[in-house]
């Protein structure tokens, strides 16, 4: 089922889910995985879509469909609307940039949960009902993927509603992301074995604690590459890398540039 318009789409789909032609949209894809895993190709390598996690790919970016598992489910974004959307909600951006990283958030699930439930029940609605339904759905979505889809556009990192022995380890990480923590340090914090807290932690965030903890330094860093005149290996040594070389690998897998473009970009 295809429900669009010229802001964008919705799309459910139970057959072709295992494409394997490359394709390049002009538009934000946001991609969740109701069922379980799926897969995508990319240039910097695949990308793995856990059940109830969401994936956005940013415009003009390489990517082929290697697998989804029962189901996929599709949104387009038309750069305009989100631009739009970015400016009313107060976003100083040239233009949103999103993490090329799968992750998990409640209120993007609560969000596809009620949108593939609408969809399923109303297939056979009147055109008109429908339009209507779509409109509504992408403005929320843009809001949603705005504030809680992780990118270089954020002020602040999205914040998650977890378990509480989660947030506990989360807020301690924010406040001490340059230490070298490890995951036993991690698990004493949450009051768990290091065994359960990994799990747990996975499952609240769709993503592994040492994941989240360098996609936070790398949020970190984004205003002292726009805002100094540092080096880059100064930026990277103060946001909890132990090298030049690890902070430019994951700079670029995370943003599809380095933190030199990245610098270069954002300060015209």
């Amino acid at each position: 089922m295809i429900l669009d318009n010229n802001d964008g789409l919705l799309l459910i789909r139970h057959d072709h889910l295992y494409e394997r032609d490359w394709r390049n949209d002009d538009c934000y894809k946001l991609i969740f995985s109701p069922y379980g895993q799926a897969e995508y190709q990319l240039s910097q390598g695949d990308i793995s879509i856990g059940q109830n996690e969401f994936f956005i790919f940013n415009p003009n970016i390489d990517h082929k469909q290697l697998k989804a598992t029962k189901e996929k489910f599709l949104v387009e974004i038309q750069p305009s609307l989100l631009k739009e959307t970015a400016l009313q909600l107060g976003f100083k951006v040239i233009e949103p940039e999103f993490s090329l990283l799968s992750y998990r958030h409640a209120q993007i699930h609560q969000w596809t949960s009620f949108i593939r439930d609408f969809l399923m029940i109303n297939k056979d609605s009147n055109p008109m009902s429908n339009q209507l339904f779509l409109e509504n759905s992408l403005a929320q979505i843009s809001i949603l993927m705005l504030q809680y889809g992780s990118g270089s556009h954020q002020n602040q990192f999205p914040k998650i509603i977890s378990k509480q022995n989660i947030n506990s380890v989360l807020n301690a990480l924010k406040e001490s992301y340059q230490e070298d923590w490890t995951l036993d340090q991690m698990s004493l914090v949450a009051g768990m074995s290091k065994y359960q807290f990994a799990h747990l932690f996975k499952e609240e965030t769709g993503i592994s604690p040492y994941s989240w903890l360098q996609l936070y330094r790398l949020f970190k860093s984004q205003q002292s590459l726009i805002f100094t005149d540092q080096t880059i290996l100064t930026i990277a040594l103060e946001h909890g890398f132990n090298s030049v070389s690890v902070f430019n690998h994951l700079f670029r897998k995370i943003y599809n540039k380095t933190p030199t473009q990245f610098r270069s970009i954002h300060r015209k």
